[in-house]
């Protein structure tokens, strides 16, 4: 899986002047769009949506313009990933908090069973972990072979996150006080 947004998808689907608008931001055209009739949650063929190309390019008034005019943010492509599963699998703790921020469920689940914190756990970003959590999402939650996320953290040796999953922040422990001879320090 790459970081990548499949832009060969959206040629010939949707005029390029609406897709080069998300990608810069151009908040003032996106929404000509939607007022000429253009559904706030129109997607490609492969299930992309205008949210989420506006998301893969960190478009934020673009965003916020599309949900203010009903688009979901958490309507899922075709492999059932919504732009908060694509961020948090491939490290953007930016991205997550932000979506988060504005209402994208942290425990949403593809058909396959597979769902964010399991992602973020799996390729180590810790910092997704923590902006997850904060969220609200669920560490219980369990794999198709009955694991949670602090067991793959375990397996996976990754040992910074175990200590988010658990509570603790993971920091180097300080060595005590020296006492003085009285035993006062």
């Amino acid at each position: 899986m790459s970081d990548d947004v499949n832009h060969e998808a959206w040629r010939g689907r949707v005029d390029p002047a609406l897709l080069d608008a998300v990608r810069q931001g151009n908040v003032p055209e996106v929404l000509r769009w939607l007022e000429d009739g253009l559904p706030a949650n129109w997607q490609d063929t492969e299930g992309c949506s205008l949210t989420f190309l506006a998301v893969y390019h960190r478009q934020w008034a673009v965003i916020d313009s599309l949900l203010a005019r009903g688009a979901s943010i958490d309507l899922t492509d075709r492999r059932g990933w919504t732009p908060l599963f694509w961020a948090a699998f491939n490290g953007h703790a930016d991205i997550v908090s932000f979506l988060i921020g504005r209402g994208a469920n942290p425990d949403v689940r593809t058909d396959d069973g597979e769902w964010p914190l399991f992602w973020a756990v799996y390729k180590g970003h810790t910092s997704v972990v923590r902006n997850l959590l904060v969220g609200g999402a669920k560490r219980d939650q369990l794999d198709g072979d009955g694991h949670d996320v602090l067991w793959l953290a375990r397996t996976l040796g990754r040992q910074d996150i175990v200590a988010v999953l658990e509570g603790q922040r993971a920091r180097p422990k300080k060595p005590p006080l020296p006492r003085n001879s009285d035993g006062a320090n």
